[in-house]
């Protein structure tokens, strides 16, 4: 299976191949440019497979959908773009497409690096903590003739279980880590984190405001290209990953067939809310229906990157809380016994 480029990737291919089509360069030329321009052997060859590839057919969307790279939203609007004539444009709005997915990605990111980090910091504290701290704790508690109770004893317990079998607690969290990188990287696991995500009662409003976003940018993508809405539609279906989303987003290309307008196929399946219904239509009698499809993209995206932002001021000081009374117990559970016998020795 051909290994899929990042959008990042995606993202100079569009750029790239944009600029060399408006300066009146043919596609087979362009593609030759970029192979000699690669820096690395493993981008060289790629693109040299390109050219061979697109010198046999002379078609760039089946060059592209034969290397397997490329996902097929990409390769339809390469396709439609050939087909009308205006490739220089799908390509530098593809261009602007990835750029948004990579704008986003570095927010979500950023949000939710900071609480991460915190979390495997304060988890390595505790660590510590029961596996040196309380033994040194421990070995006091001996000289003074005193047996740790309780809690401090069940803490130490853990501290001696995980030293003792170190081995499978690094294994475990080498396979937690293996589980994150799943849900993070592979196509598959996205999908089902993005299933799971849905599920949760807060955090549900997140994938489907990204969702909407990307729908909104697909259908302005093939308005300017010169698509009916029905066909934008139906194109922008690629790229919605979220179920509910995709099942409305199809009911309203078929309400389209049975000859309902667009902003009453959009009203009847519930895609967007009131007021971005009456937004569209009003940018379908204005003849700027793409741009507002835009701006709702726009707008969609804001919304997601806030509600992340809500979800992390959330996470944020709940995280530290838990961590802290964790600690705190850690600590108390010595320190108590610890000053019960300093009261007795005072007395």
């Amino acid at each position: 299976m051909a290994l899929k480029l990042t959008n990042q990737e995606l993202f100079h291919f569009c750029e790239q191949f944009s600029i060399i089509l408006h300066s009146g360069m043919p596609s087979v030329e362009g593609l030759r440019l970029l192979m000699e321009d690669a820096e690395k052997k493993e981008g060289k060859d790629f693109m040299e497979s390109l050219l061979t590839e697109m010198e046999m057919s002379g078609d760039l969307s089946e060059t592209l959908k034969k290397s397997g790279a490329f996902p097929d939203s990409m390769v339809s609007y390469v396709r439609l773009g050939e087909h009308t004539g205006c490739l220089d444009e799908v390509m530098t709005i593809l261009t602007k497409f990835y750029q948004q997915e990579i704008e986003t990605a570095e927010q979500i990111r950023s949000a939710v690096t900071y609480p991460l980090i915190m979390l495997g910091m304060m988890a390595v504290v505790i660590v510590i903590l029961l596996m040196r701290v309380l033994p040194v704790f421990s070995q006091v508690f001996r000289q003074m003739g005193i047996e740790m109770t309780g809690i401090s004893a069940s803490l130490m317990g853990m501290g001696i279980s995980i030293q003792r079998y170190s081995y499978i607690f690094f294994f475990l969290i080498a396979v937690i880590v293996a589980f994150v990188l799943y849900f993070c990287l592979h196509p598959k696991g996205k999908q089902q984190m993005n299933e799971l995500i849905t599920r949760l009662p807060y955090f549900r409003e997140i994938p489907s405001s990204m969702d909407c976003s990307r729908m909104a940018q697909g259908i302005s993508m093939g308005l300017r290209s010169g698509l009916s809405p029905e066909d934008s539609m139906e194109m922008a279906i690629d790229l919605v990953t979220t179920p509910e989303i995709r099942e409305k987003l199809q009911k309203a290309v078929e309400k389209l067939r049975d000859g309902e307008s667009f902003s009453e196929s959009i009203m009847n399946a519930r895609l967007f809310g009131g007021m971005e219904a009456r937004l569209i239509t009003i940018g379908f009698q204005s003849g700027s229906a793409d741009d507002v499809m835009q701006r709702l993209s726009e707008r969609y995206q804001e919304n997601s990157i806030a509600l992340i932002s809500q979800a992390i001021s959330i996470l944020e000081p709940t995280i530290v809380i838990i961590l802290t009374v964790l600690v705190g117990l850690v600590l108390l559970s010595v320190m108590i016994p610890l000053l019960g016998i300093l009261s007795e020795l005072m007395a």
